[in-house]
């Protein structure tokens, strides 16, 4: 079954080591076709792909046809993960490039923060030639290069780096090697070179964010309604929210509880951390905590640039909404997300085109998911990971048409973070769209959510 995480819609990062090239014919290959080896980006103690022998060319140092453009500007903050952009200006046909990042005080061996790949189109080595493992390079080869995969016929490279966390590491310079090649290989390339230098943040640096007016709400694809409850997901919008764009990782949990910062963005909601899930400049997702008000309470994010203004959103004891994604609102009527055993959605065949539908007859069961539903037993503090089995309690209802349903199972989602989960069985109910509610309290989910069924 998916989760919360399947439905947020964002981007997802993909961590990946490389790929082989399978061609028939290797000498006509246009770059170096599974990234260039281990230092050849020109800095100190390495060479080019021209030296290396990969590539036949010329090379061009402090070249005005490439940029690396990095989002903090001169500095970099320390611990701060942000993105860099090497974009190579050139009329070539195939390009690739090579990146390391290393310490003014030690360019030859002072390897300076980590790389983050963004896609399969780059991944990152060592200075042993091997893939870098999980938990990073090795003291005897402790550099490490970030380059393509494959030939690229796009002139843009993007993927992310984590600057040393203290300031005390001092300035870094990052140094690039970029290949413009028209080919066939080895001939026909032209090496860009250039690096970049950059001070830690003196202080908190960075802007302060601001947040949009009514721009906290609960997560759009469970309904966005202004009432917030403990334990479910928030939605913050607004600018400058934070320097990197990225969800949680299961690293940052410890012993089963949700981070409350991320990258140097945090959150407050009514006074108290929130566990803070994803974090973009303009959108910041959050776990609402417990022991918030039932009234209008005050929601802040900070960062490395200060705090924002405050904004209100109404705090309760219950803000049920279940999973209605934009991705199901077709002809007008948004669908419920619901599915069988196997996977297949629950509704009218053919209603998205691509995606396996199967519609639902009395008796069959159906798993729908859910947030803001509250309190459970046992209890679950909100930022945990669920590892018991929890129940809603008797004032938990659904209903489908005229009909009530039976849920097997009402609670939290086992092994997620502040997602319910119901195992409902179809009622006997008439064919056609349904509305479906679901209540707990006397509190009732979105309206204007349907579920098509057959009879």
């Amino acid at each position: 079954m998916k989760g919360l995480a399947e439905f947020m819609n964002r981007k997802k990062w993909i961590l990946t080591g490389k790929f082989a090239a399978v061609l028939s014919a290797p000498f006509m290959l246009w770059a170096f076709s599974s990234g260039a080896p281990q230092r050849s980006t020109g800095a100190p103690g390495d060479q080019t792909c021209i030296q290396g022998g990969c590539h036949v060319g010329t090379r061009t140092n402090d070249s005005p046809n490439l940029e690396i453009l990095w989002e903090g500007g001169a500095n970099y903050q320390p611990g701060v993960r942000q993105k860099v952009t090497v974009r190579i200006t050139d009329t070539a046909r195939r390009y690739g490039f090579q990146a390391s990042a290393r310490l003014e005080s030690s360019t030859i061996n002072g390897q300076a923060g980590s790389f983050r790949p963004l896609s399969t189109a780059t991944y990152v080595i060592c200075d042993n030639g091997q893939d870098r493992p999980a938990i990073g390079c090795p003291a005897s080869a402790p550099v490490e290069f970030i380059t393509h995969s494959t030939p690229n016929t796009g002139n843009t490279f993007e993927f992310e780096w984590t600057p040393p966390a203290n300031q005390s590491a001092g300035a870094v310079i990052i140094y690039v090697a970029a290949n413009a090649s028209n080919g066939p290989a080895p001939s026909g390339a032209k090496i860009h070179l250039k690096n970049i230098r950059l001070q830690p943040g003196a202080g908190g640096g960075g802007v302060r964010p601001t947040i949009s007016q009514g721009g906290a709400v609960q997560v759009g694809n469970f309904g966005a309604g202004t009432r917030v409850s403990p334990g479910t997901y928030m939605e913050i919008f607004g600018r400058d929210l934070s320097l990197t764009t990225r969800s949680w990782a299961g690293g940052e949990f410890n012993g089963g509880v949700a981070p409350t910062n991320l990258d140097n963005v945090q959150v407050t909601v009514d006074g108290k951390a929130a566990f803070v899930n994803f974090i973009s400049p303009t959108q910041v997702n959050v776990v609402v905590p417990d022991g918030i008000a039932e009234a209008p309470i005050q929601v802040v994010v900070r960062n490395a640039g200060g705090s924002s203004d405050p904004i209100s959103v109404t705090g309760a004891k219950r803000s049920p909404g279940i999973l209605a994604t934009p991705g199901f609102l077709v002809g007008g009527r948004q669908f419920v997300v619901a599915q069988f055993a196997d996977g297949t959605f629950a509704g009218r065949v053919g209603l998205i085109s691509g995606v396996t539908f199967r519609t639902p007859r009395p008796g069959d069961r159906l798993v729908i998911y859910g947030v803001g539903f509250g309190a459970t037993t046992p209890a679950v503090a909100a930022g945990n990971i669920v590892t018991v089995s929890t129940d809603l309690g008797s004032s938990y209802r659904v209903q489908i048409g005229s009909a009530a349903a039976v849920a097997e199972f009402k609670g939290l989602s086992p092994n997620f973070v502040g997602l319910y989960q119901f195992n409902i069985v179809m009622p006997n109910v008439q064919a056609g769209d349904q509305e479906i509610t679901m209540e707990v309290d006397g509190v009732k989910t979105q309206s204007g959510v349907f579920l098509t069924t057959a009879n």
